[in-house]
């Protein structure tokens, strides 16, 4: 296990938590500590008179975690191998492997059938294909099937139907996957048909066991999905020169932004780039490719202290959580990293996102 820095901000061998302690093995809330999980999340620091204007404004730290370095779930999730690197106040950050197909059956669907969450998630594949099926009705037997590929973004609203298998056909995965996954809500699952149950756990302020009316909701509706490689080009970013993006979202209504980033070998932030943060925006940061300096800052006069991440690193820029470069090139090898914003929390209906506030 890597070191901290001396700011104490890298994580490389367990799941961080807004609001509280999760253990290693991703599996709820820590009831059993280990001594290697105990995380410095939630650091503050506090500034002194600066160009925001205020005298006890509290700087929060970047949480960044090599999710490499993380020990698999004890309660895996998706009947995966899962690494649980992330958790909000309500949804949590899986990374997910899928083992091949060791035979010749014909699709079979997930084990929970056709089901919908009262949530959104969004997810993308970083490598391996995978098949899904996504029916437009409940009472539909051959759902339309999805053979998701590197590079696959999923943007899943609530209360749209997937999972379930084909009754007479379908196409199979032909690859194991990797996949990253995030639930805005707690896990929990409504399945509809004959046999429509609620799997636990249950929403606060419903009856327990809660066994919803899957037949009493009269629009299902439809995922965005796309082949990014496929589907997409990169283009110039009108933020930062030099930078290019791939746009897979963006909900400004609802207040959700997703997009690819790519940075070149050597690439230095323009000259006069000023730090920016957030007032209630987070955003989501999750490395696919390459290496990157990411400079944590301990508040508007702080020169910042800088922790490379490479492939497979997430870092998490909450509120007041100061975003920035220092001199020289950010990359060696050039970048490419799935940048996700909400515009408040972590779930959709925040509003429109604000725009970074420049730190002079």
């Amino acid at each position: 296990m890597k070191k901290e820095n001396r700011l104490g901000r890298t994580v490389t061998a367990s799941c961080i938590s807004m609001g509280r302690v999760v253990d290693r093995a991703g599996s709820g809330p820590g009831d059993h500590l280990r001594a290697m999980a105990i995380l410095l999340v939630g650091v503050s620091f506090m500034a002194g008179t600066g160009a925001v204007g205020a005298d006890d404004v509290k700087w929060s730290a970047l949480q960044i975690v090599d999710v490499n370095a993380m020990d698999w779930d004890e309660q895996p999730r998706f009947k995966s191998k899962s690494k649980t690197f992330f958790r909000g106040d309500k949804g949590s950050f899986v990374y997910a492997r899928f083992s091949p197909t060791w035979d010749t059956k014909p699709f079979a669907g997930g084990p929970l059938g056709s089901h919908y969450h009262l949530w959104n998630e969004f997810a993308y594949m970083l490598e391996g294909d995978l098949v899904v099926t996504e029916p437009v009705s409940p009472y539909q037997k051959n759902g339309a099937l999805y053979r998701y590929v590197e590079g696959t973004w999923l943007d899943r609203p609530a209360y749209t139907l997937h999972g379930g298998g084909w009754v007479t056909g379908g196409m199979r995965a032909q690859n194991p996957c990797t996949l990253i996954i995030f639930e805005e809500g707690d896990g929990s699952v409504v399945t509809v048909g004959p046999d429509g149950d609620h799997y636990q756990p249950d929403f606060e302020g419903r009856p327990d066991p809660y066994e919803p009316d899957w037949q009493a909701v009269k629009q299902f509706p439809r995922p965005w999905i796309v082949d990014s490689a496929a589907a997409l080009e990169w283009e110039d970013d009108t933020v930062l020169a030099g930078r290019l993006v791939k746009w897979l979202s963006d909900d400004q209504l609802e207040g959700f932004r997703a997009q690819l980033v790519k940075i070149p070998p050597g690439w230095t932030s323009p000259e006069g780039t000023p730090k920016t943060y957030f007032e209630q925006a987070n955003r989501m940061r999750y490395m696919i490719y390459g290496d990157m300096q990411v400079w944590n800052f301990d508040g508007p006069d702080s020169a910042g202290e800088a922790t490379t991440v490479t492939k497979d690193f997430y870092i998490h820029q909450g509120p007041r959580s100061i975003w920035g470069y220092g001199d020289g090139p950010v990359t060696e090898q050039g970048a490419v990293w799935l940048e996700v914003t909400y515009a408040k929390g972590l779930t959709h209906g925040g509003g429109e996102i604000e725009q970074p506030i420049a730190l002079e």
